[in-house]
């Protein structure tokens, strides 16, 4: 018997001592990556017992108001706490108490704003 299992490994020598490095190979680095996460030395934000679920919180507006440009003939009216809102010069800005009256005065809500 053994002399059979002796007739198999000396033609496969170099294949099994291969396999075997791979195998050890591949066990210490999951051992480490285990620990690294253990002692909080990963580069990852995410652990194994937290969610990959990002939830964030809606933002909610300081000031109701929305503002128009006087100027545009597009009749756009954005949030004020929209990028489009800041580039509205002063003296064209016209400030509505909701957007429900900036719908009223015929405006519409622009496109890179939302609620």
């Amino acid at each position: 018997m053994i002399d059979k299992i002796r007739d198999f490994v000396n033609p496969h020598r170099s294949d099994i001592i291969l396999f075997i490095v791979i195998v050890c190979i591949t066990i210490i680095s999951f051992n480490l990556g285990r620990m690294s996460v253990k002692q909080g030395n990963t580069a990852s934000l995410i652990t194994p017992r937290q969610s990959t679920t990002l939830i964030l919180p809606i933002p909610t507006p300081k000031d109701p108001r929305v503002v128009a440009s006087k100027a545009s003939s597009s009749k756009l009216y954005h949030f004020t706490y929209c990028s489009g809102a800041a580039r509205i010069s002063e003296k064209n800005k016209v400030f509505f108490p909701n957007d429900a009256a900036a719908i009223a005065a015929g405006y519409s809500l622009a496109a890179n704003c939302q609620k």
